[in-house]
């Protein structure tokens, strides 16, 4: 299989995390175990570099255009916006790079573009900022699939409406395959004869996000591109491999417990009680950035110490409690369990190896990664 895609090095703190991938790294190596013969098309900025070895260590062939600028992602953590250098704007644009084959996987660049002729082409544009439509650059394909997140396709077909936007991606494009990622929704798969199918989204032991949507793509583009499986199965064995990706960040993607992961209920969240303290710069901050995130997550919150949400609420209203321990007193986690009989979310960065040992149960779920206990919170939200 082709995959063309960036090459860029990534950043994060926390968790700790410094590798370089990028789409096009990240697609080739996902499906490195899965597929023969992979090339990666791609601008390079140093040959010799560890991630280059890398990835030809996995048997990847790299065909790369060079380039005298390395561009790097820096994540503050795995939700957060990142940070990129060179600024956009500043990205000196490169010739595009010419791609044929069978089953070609094109992403999205920031320093040039991939012209594309295959048989069977999977396109992620990889931008909300007006993705060009795939032929815009010349590139050709007998059959297509489109890959996009909702806000993705809200600007490539201009309209609030998933359904009819699919629909009009479908028309204007002479696409075989539209789907449309919705994050703890899963994704819908919406093809030309008119049949549309859900994916779910699968839960994971933790959940890494970086490059989440490379290894969907990815998958998807095997299964449906390669091995010749339907859409609506190719994208469901891409959903369980980003669950199996975000547990272990490892590439390849192991795909051996796939068929044991649990789907998440589509329901909408309900309420999300959010409880931490306020007494540090620090401390208020984390409180104001979960509380950010899991709104763009799909959940709505309350947080009484930050006075933001309802003002009067019952218990009813409420699905889960994430309670972020910094600054709190072990004591709050008995007296937050007792005025609500939900699911409990616990944060605890500092404390996870002491004070909580053994205190896990069923409705009581620890964790020291901050990505990790905004989406254990918003899953339990969505299932109660």
């Amino acid at each position: 299989m082709e995959v063309a895609g960036g090459l860029y090095r990534e950043l994060c703190d926390s968790p700790a995390w410094d590798a370089q991938y990028g789409s096009g790294g990240r697609a080739a190596a996902a499906i490195s175990s899965l597929s023969t013969g992979i090339t990666l098309h791609t601008y390079v900025f140093d040959e010799h570099s560890e991630g280059m070895s890398h990835l030809q260590a996995l048997g990847i062939n790299i065909k790369g255009y060079p380039t005298t600028e390395e561009i790097v992602f820096a994540y503050f953590h795995p939700l957060s916006r990142p940070h990129i250098e060179p600024p956009v704007s500043l990205i000196k644009q490169l010739p595009p790079l010419k791609v044929s084959g069978d089953t070609v996987l094109r992403f999205g660049f920031l320093e040039g573009d991939a012209i594309i002729n295959a048989n069977r082409a999977i396109y992620d544009p990889q931008t909300s900022r007006l993705p060009q439509p795939f032929s815009a650059n010349g590139s050709q394909a007998k059959e297509l699939a489109l890959v996009l997140n909702e806000s993705e396709l809200s600007s490539a077909a201009d309209t609030l409406d998933i359904d009819a936007g699919a629909v009009k991606l479908m028309r204007e494009q002479d696409a075989s395959v539209v789907i449309v990622k919705a994050g703890t929704r899963g994704a819908t798969v919406y093809e030309r004869n008119g049949i549309r199918h859900h994916v779910p989204a699968y839960r994971s032991k933790s959940v890494f996000k970086i490059g989440t949507g490379d290894v969907f793509s990815s998958i998807f583009a095997f299964h449906w591109g390669e091995s010749g499986r339907s859409a609506g199965d190719a994208a469901d064995l891409a959903s369980r491999a980003v669950a199996s990706y975000c547990s272990t960040r490892q590439l390849p993607v192991s795909t051996w417990s796939a068929e044991k992961l649990l789907p998440i209920n589509t329901s909408i969240p309900k309420l999300i009680l959010l409880e931490g303290s306020i007494s540090t710069i620090g401390r208020r901050y984390t409180l104001e950035e979960a509380r950010f995130r899991l709104e763009e997550l799909g959940a709505s919150v309350i947080c009484p110490a930050l006075g933001t949400g309802k003002k009067s609420f019952s218990q009813s209203d409420i699905g889960a409690v994430l309670l972020i321990m910094d600054g709190v007193l072990p004591e709050k986690i008995n007296s937050t369990l007792k005025s609500y009989a939900l699911p409990l979310t616990v944060l605890a960065e500092d404390s996870l190896n002491n004070i909580f040992t053994g205190a896990e149960s069923s409705s009581f779920t620890i964790t020291d990664d901050f990505s990790s206990a905004l989406y254990f919170a918003v899953w339990s939200a969505m299932s109660n």
